[in-house]
């Protein structure tokens, strides 16, 4: 393999001098910090400040070849900055060409030369793009797509439906109206009625708000369809500002949840999201890649026989099959498994349009909005209006005076065109459009700071103290945490604005899909609802008795990160489990061998991952595991490890067996050198691939010692591993070989000399595993057949030759025999079965989502039997009628013939999107309740999704913010939450560092999650998604009895004034009364619901379906008859009984035609007792409305079991509205020429103070009640119901959500 190497050994000397004087400074004190500043010094750009030393260092390129490169591009200026933060980190970045190229190296992966396999050599042809060259075609890409999809700003159009409305039409024509009678009424009035001004004031207020409502409906139509836009061009600003030469780190594993790439950028190979790729990068492939996009193979690796054009279209796995014959051996070998392919393409363009062309369902709250326009502006408005008319013109002509015919036709203006326009004032929505902008942004501001302070909150997530922990129907535990109001306020301003363009609060309707969310819906696993790293469960190995034992290990509970034996007397096997543990410690570079104490999951970093495609078990380092069976650093320290060796075998004959995308692997071995230097021997330890392990293995380690492999202990083995395959583990054997050297001499090409990172690649060619012909036992596999015949013919036989070697004639021939030899006729010793365990709380965040009634649904890309296997782990259900399968027959995700179990055949499950939706339709709705998915592919999830939106599902997808293909179903769901897998940001020690812009994982991640609403960093628990999802609950609530308290206000407004007219009263309420309470007393005690507190019943109870709603209109209206009724009696009774006492003249009678000479005609005095009376009424109603509040708190519980006053903004509106009525009342009665105190008698007063608290709210309470008992009753006639359908048979489960959403 190419190597690097320091060009001046004295600088590395230098180097690793400072490190151990470092850390011996450490030792002497924990609490000193290194500060390492680079400074950059204009005359030398090798020269940095090293902990305050200067030093000078440069790197060269040493191919395969003897030569090296002459070209003075060989020589590529190298920078090193090391910086400690905490314990034990150790960080080294590496500046290539002038610093267009950076990577990270942390101390338990480091790398003190950079392998010489991520250097390309100097070929301008693979070099690849220059990582200016790529951001200039991927910002043009993004670009292009941009102004294709913009959505030009159709403010005409938006205008245009805004004036079609009907409350935008009865608004204009009401100005107008108004206009027109005040410029009447100055004509005809005598004495001037200064009621007219009012008018006049109320017409300009009207016409105001109706103007900056038109403002708000087109800007917030223009900030919806750009909202996603904006986002794009802001994350695309970003990285042209940071550029893609920014830091990368090494941590990543590579598990399906991470869609990563090898690019040729630069001339360097780099690790980089599939968003950052453009076409014409050329990317390396490896064997079981897939496909990003459409790609073409380089012609330099193409065969004879290969076409002209091999193109690899998207999403497809690139296998040896790619090629039509075996030719390309060679050129494998050559190249040691990796194949450059260029981009046709650019991946990220697919990505962008899907999230652009999203097309998310209404949510509840706006599909009831559009049912209540619907009932009151195109109905009840008119309706009110029309009867206002009706009642105004039989009062007209029923006080028709014949006499006075001038009088008559000046006051029909007023009675038969004013009148009606103050009965249906209330109902135009005037203030609406604001309200709900400060709503919403209110809302959403609390969610995004909540979230946020849950994610940097510390403090672990507890049930609350009234709560049973071990109570099934307990709510979810919650973490307390502050809410910085400066904060909050800052949000809110920033989401009240145009400018916002990071969030997505109006295109993903957070706030309302959240507290509406009745499915999450989880896309992939690892790194997301499980650990990345997966965790080894149990450990085989062979025993005396020709068989198998296997012993479980678990995560120990009572100590942090650390595995422990579940079997009690596993030290029992010690002597089969020391060579284990042995190969564990050594065959790794986690930094242990340096001493390194490693508590966490971690990554075993190896170089094998540039050359082979692996498991996500063969990444995890099992030191921990090692260290449990009782290794100390002592016994590690006398080995030394000289050599590693990486072997692939592409063309082994397990693979000709049918195998699913999802497990297609090359089996591979990966080997170490290791000299123990008090002896003075070698050994080979191995771990990899067990079909690999199991061809070189001849013998197995019994704990007593050596037996030969024979059939039927392979067959055990074997049979093992095949169960363990399809219960979703992943396997990793483990084997060991003495190295014997005759003399005692040493390997002379494995001197202290050579570099420990340097490796050695072998591919095993086909003619190497012979297929056997006649193979009579069907029921192995063809790699069985294969090793059996090997067996049978004394293949396996053990190869413990002593090694000789002529320590001063070595040619490279022998040292190439020498490691072909030596991988072969190895001792099997284990092997260790690893799965994705969930994170810590997930098992309890599920269970809890039931009680919430959320359904948690998983979409598994495995077969039935894995996806089940991990199912159970999840704690889902895995019984009958539990799992649907999204493959339809023949696809490429399939897996054989359908359902596995006898249940679900003669269920009849459906297969397939197309057959599912059939079964809707015709059958019943089962597959709504399954929560697990298998053989999912992202276009399957994709109509999975909008079938379950379809059916009434508010859907809430989590998945991994770097899995691009996730992008799709982002768009789809009602609300995203993109999480993060695994660290995007620089990562030290203790916090996390920005260098130089965004990494290109952080920058992959928000290209990926560009749909989302929430992203979620690595170490955040789900449970922080249920107290957002609680307190959206809360705030929905708050915000439906707002509404309903608001609705109720207006309804009952105009009623009032519409009795009145039936009474033939002058009006209750005049314009600006009625402006006054609509647009500021009643929002200012309908906005405090907002902050009602959290009731025990917020996460237990159901959340409606999206889906019929409103449906029991004639119940709601009988509620609000209950509740309104006797407010509407009592203020029309309390203004008839203030005009008697301010009336002194017996010929202005109260009923009929108040004043003798018509309305435009009052007297002075006349004017001001319709004045004070109306006022006075007013004040009063305003009062009844504070009383009445007190019951909108909460919909659930009465006011025995809940205290409103709780809500402390809830007492300060009840203060803010008193005090402003009173200021409004005292201003308008200022120049009156009466005392209210003197005429009105004070028992009518005690009268307005007392009836409201003594029989309003006592009847509110009642109504409660008999909602409460309503709910009661109908769960159990529900419940009843359910259970004898399910007596009857399964299928009748949807039973049971059909009527919750009938009584929710």
């Amino acid at each position: 393999m190419e190597n690097y190497s320091l060009d001046n050994n004295n600088d590395t000397q230098e180097i690793r001098e400072n490190r151990e004087n470092e850390n011996n400074n450490k030792n002497n004190n924990n609490d000193n910090i290194y500060n390492n500043n680079i400074s950059n010094n204009n005359n030398n750009n090798n020269e940095i400040t090293f902990n305050h030393e200067i030093v000078d260092l440069s790197i060269t390129t040493t191919p395969l070849s003897d030569s090296n490169f002459n070209n003075s591009s060989d020589t590529i200026p190298l920078r090193l900055n090391k910086q400690i933060t905490g314990d034990e980190e150790f960080m080294i970045e590496l500046e290539l060409n002038k610093g267009s190229n950076m990577r990270y190296y942390t101390y338990d992966e480091e790398v003190s030369n950079l392998p010489s396999d991520l250097v390309v050599q100097d070929n301008a042809s693979k070099r690849g793009l220059t990582s200016v060259e790529a951001l200039e075609k991927l910002v043009s890409v993004t670009n292009k797509i941009l102004a294709e999809h913009k959505k030009h700003a159709l403010t005409r159009k938006y205008i245009r439906e805004f004036l079609i409305r009907p409350d935008t039409i009865l608004t204009i024509l009401s100005f107008l109206l108004m206009i027109a009678f005040y410029i009447y009424g100055l004509i005809k009035s005598d004495p001037y009625q200064f009621r007219l001004t009012t008018i006049l004031v109320e017409a300009v207020l009207i016409f105001l708000l109706a103007v900056f409502n038109g403002f708000l409906y087109t800007r917030e139509k223009k900030l919806v369809a750009v909202e996603i836009h904006e986002r794009a061009k802001n994350i695309v600003e970003q990285l042209k500002q940071g550029g893609m030469n920014t830091i990368q780190e090494i941590k990543i594993p590579f598990v399906p949840s991470l869609t990563f790439a090898k690019v040729v950028r630069d001339g360097v190979v780099r690790n980089f999201p599939t968003p950052l790729l453009v076409e014409g990068d050329i990317v390396e492939m490896l064997y079981g890649d897939r496909a990003p996009c459409k790609m073409k193979l380089l012609s330099e690796f193409r065969d004879s026989t290969s076409p002209s054009s091999k193109i690899l279209e998207i999403t497809q796995v690139f296998k040896p099959t790619f090629f039509k014959k075996l030719s390309h051996q060679a050129s494998c070998i050559n190249n040691r498994g990796r194949y450059q392919f260029v981009l046709l393409e650019t991946p990220w363009a697919n990505c962008l349009k899907a999230a652009l062309t999203q097309t998310r369902p209404l949510t509840i709250i706006m599909k009831q909005a559009e049912i209540l326009q619907k009932v009151f502006l195109q109905r009840l408005i008119f309706l009110i209006l029309g009867t206002g008319i009706l009642i105004n013109l039989f009062r007209y002509l029923l006080n028709n005076n014949d006499d006075d015919e001038r009088n008559n036709i000046d006051q029909a203006f007023e009675i038969l065109i004013i009148l009606p326009i103050y009965a249906i004032l209330p109902l135009i929505p005037l203030v609406f459009p604001i309200l709900w902008l400060i709503v919403r942004s209110f809302a959403n501001a609390t969610l995004l700071v909540l979230f946020e302070a849950l994610q940097i909150s510390k403090t672990e997530y507890e049930d609350d103290e009234e709560v049973d922990e071990f109570d099934a129907e307990a709510p979810p535990p919650t973490k307390n945490v502050h809410i910085d109001r400066a904060e909050l306020w800052k949000k809110f301003r920033y989401l009240s604005n145009p400018r916002d363009g990071s969030s997505l609060v109006r295109s993903t309707n957070l706030f309302e899909s959240l507290g509406s969310t009745t499915v999450i819906c989880s896309l992939d696993r690892e790194g997301t609802i499980s650990s990345p790293f997966a965790s080894v469960d149990q450990i085989l190995f062979p025993n005396e008795e020709v068989d198998i034992t296997v012993l479980d290990v678990a995560e120990d509970p009572s100590t942090a990160f650390r595995v422990k034996f579940e079997d009690q007397d596993w030290d029992q096997h010690l002597s089969r489990l020391k060579p284990l543990g042995l190969n564990l410690l050594l065959n790794t570079n986690c930094g242990v061998l340096q001493g390194k104490k490693r508590a966490d999951q971690h990554r075993k970093y190896s170089s094998f991952n540039i050359h082979a495609k692996i498991k996500p078990a063969r990444q995890s380092c099992l030191c921990r595991l090692g260290k449990e069976i009782g290794f100390t650093d002592d016994a590690l320290r006398p080995f030394v490890k000289r050599k590693e060796i990486f072997t692939s075998a592409p063309f082994h004959p397990s693979l000709r067996d049918r195998i699913r995308n999802d497990q297609w692997e090359v089996p591979s071995m990966d080997s170490s050198i290791y000299e123990e230097l008090e002896v003075g021997s070698y050994q080979l330890l191995s771990d990899g691939h067990l079909e690999i392990i199991l061809d070189n293995c001849s013998d197995y380690w019994d704990g007593q010692g050596l037996q030969s492999m024979s059939k039927e202990m392979e067959n055990k083995i074997y049979d093992f591993y095949a169960n363990a395959i399809v219960n979703d583990m992943q396997c990793i054997a483990y084997a060991y070989r003495p190295i014997n050297v005759e003399n005692g001499n040493i390997i002379p090409f494995l001197t202290s000399t050579a570099s420990d990172s340097s490796s050695i690649y072998i591919v095993l060619p086909d003619d190497k595993i012979e297929m056997q012909e006649g193979n009579d036992d069907e029921d192995l596999s063809i790699s069985q057949s294969v090793r059996l015949h090997r067996l049978n013919n004394g293949m396996l036989d053990a190869n413990l030759h002593d090694f000789a070697f002529d320590q001063n004639n070595n040619t490279p021939q022998e040292e190439e025999n020498f490691y072909q030899d030596v991988i072969q006729g190895q001792i099997f010793l284990a092997m260790a079965t690893l799965c994705h365990q969930p994170k810590a709380d997930v098992c309890n965040f599920i269970e809890d989502l039931k009680g919430a009634g959320i359904r948690f649904v998983y979409f598994s890309p495995t077969a039935e039997r894995e996806s089940k296997a991990y199912a159970e782990r999840l704690g889902l259900e895995t019984d009958w009628n539990s799992c649907i399968l999204l493959s339809s027959p023949g696809d490429e995700n399939s897996f054989g013939d359908g359902y596995l179990e006898s249940h679900d055949i003669k269920a009849r499950l459906p297969r397939g999107i197309d057959n599912t939706k059939n079964h809707l339709e015709d059958v019943d709705d089962i597959p709504l309740h399954v929560s697990l998915f298998a053989e999912c592919t992202p276009e399957s999830t994709q109509e999975m999704i909008k079938i379950f939106q379809q059916y009434g599902e508010v859907v809430c997808c989590i998945g991994s913010a770097l899995n691009s293909r996730n992008t799709y179903s982002f768009a789809v769901a009602d609300v995203s939450v993109a999480m993060e897998p695994t660290h995007t940001r620089v990562l030290t020690k203790n916090s996390y560092r920005e260098v130089r812009g965004q990494s290109p994982i952080a920058l992959g991640a928000a290209f990926a999650a560009l749909p989302c609403g929430l992203f979620m960093h690595y170490d955040t628990s789900l449970y922080a998604l249920t107290d957002v999802i609680r307190e959206a609950r809360r705030l929905i609530n708050g915000l439906r009895m707002g509404i309903a308290f608001l609705i109720g206000t207006y309804l009952s407004m105009s009623l009032i004034i519409l009795l009145s007219y039936c009474l033939c009263l002058p009006p209750v309420f005049t314009g600006y009364h009625i402006l006054w309470i609509t647009c500021v007393i009643s929002p200012i005690l309908a906005f405090s619901f907002l902050f009602n507190p959290h009731v025990s019943d917020t996460m237990t109870t159901m959340t409606v379906k999206n889906i019929e709603h409103l449906r029991d209109l004639p119940r709601f209206i009988i509620y609000f008859i209950l509740r309104f009724s006797l407010l509407i009696i009592m203020s029309c009774t309390m203004f008839t009984i203030f005009l008697n006492y301010f009336i002194t003249d017996s010929d202005s009678p109260i009923f009929g035609s108040y004043g003798k000479l018509g309305w435009l005609h009052w007297t002075n005095e006349q004017q001001w007792i319709v004045l004070y009376a109306q006022n006075l009424t007013l004040f009063a109603f305003v009062w009844y409305l504070v009383c009445i509040s007190i019951s909108f708190v909460n919909r659930t519980l009465s006011l025995r079991k809940f205290n409103p006053f709780r809500n402390k903004v809830l007492i300060l509106a009840f203060i803010v509205s008193i005090l402003l009525q009173i200021i409004f009342t005292t201003i308008s009665l200022l120049s009156g020429p009466f005392s209210i105190f003197k005429l009105i008698p004070h028992y009518i007063y005690l009268i307005n103070f007392l009836v409201p608290i003594l029989i309003f709210i006592p009847i509110q309470e009642l109504v409660l009640l008999i909602y409460i008992n309503i709910r009661k009753i109908n769960k159990v006639l529900i419940y009843t119901i359910l259970a004898r359908k399910i007596i009857l048979g399964p299928r009748n489960w949807y039973f049971e959500e059909k009527s919750r959403n009938s009584f929710s």
